[in-house]
């Protein structure tokens, strides 16, 4: 099995060396826990450190804000776009509208999808082909479990992660953690991986923890570590470990 490196100091010491090729990886974590910049940390990375483009499709935040907040990290996805390494979609399963739309004051034309999901897959699959993309994240399936039929919702979601599969590209979605902590969504089963972020309150403090949920076909750590998001990114403490009976679950305000 080919390895795909994470793109974030730590994690991959975690997880035998990086992600298993071609396999969708779930990261999933309640507000404030950085699943969006996990995930395009993982697309930046890929292009400037390994040159492997990359798709980031966009169901929640407009893509205008969503690079404004990465410039934080000094991340110019502008760029990466101007120079074919990197396309966004914007799917925004709340509209209808299938036209290309340019960003406001911005040179990138992004793709605004319909409901469908199949739509959106076919969109994916096209701007994969046109930059031989290796990497893609999608922020987040949430968004389409929200906007779709309940009855539907599993069937559609098992047949997304199917034929993303079969892109040769290496997959991972964000989603917001739903009901208790303790329990998993149905994205979380049909995923090869999950990786769940948490948020803790220690003695005032707030702590971020990682942990591996399920990796197949690695032998992945099972310990909760410490992670910090800092002035270049994400950065995971793998000789680090939290001890969660100690701690209670921190309900914070996502700040992506």
């Amino acid at each position: 099995m080919g390895k795909v490196k994470s793109a974030i100091p730590g994690l991959d010491e975690l997880i035998e060396g990086g992600y298993v090729e071609n396999d969708v990886i779930l990261v999933t974590g309640g507000p404030g826990t950085g699943k969006t910049t996990f995930g395009v940390q993982y697309l930046y990375g890929g292009v400037v450190n390994f040159n492997e483009p990359g798709v980031l499709v966009v169901m929640e935040e407009t893509p205008s804000r969503l690079i404004r907040d990465m410039w934080r990290f000094g991340w110019d996805i502008e760029k990466l776009v101007s120079q074919k390494k990197m396309k966004i979609i914007y799917a925004n399963p709340f509209t209808y509208t299938k036209f290309v739309k340019p960003l406001e004051k911005s040179p990138i034309n992004t793709i605004a999808a319909r409901k469908n999901i199949g739509d959106i897959f076919e969109q994916i699959q096209l701007e994969v082909e046109g930059i031989r993309a290796k990497r893609i994240f999608i922020d987040s399936i949430t968004s389409f479990k929200i906007s779709a039929d309940k009855s539907e919702v599993r069937h559609k979601i098992s047949e997304f992660i199917k034929n993303l599969e079969y892109l040769d590209c290496t997959t991972l979605m964000s989603s917001e953690v739903q009901g208790k902590p303790s329990s998993f969504s149905v994205e979380e089963y049909l995923s090869s991986g999950v990786i769940r972020l948490h948020v803790f309150r220690a003695e005032g403090n707030r702590v971020k923890a990682i942990e591996i949920l399920k990796m197949r076909g690695v032998k992945h750590d099972e310990i909760l570590h410490p992670y910090e998001i800092r002035d270049k990114g994400i950065i995971v403490y793998p000789g680090e470990t939290v001890m969660n009976d100690e701690m209670s679950l921190f309900d914070s305000v996502d700040k992506r």
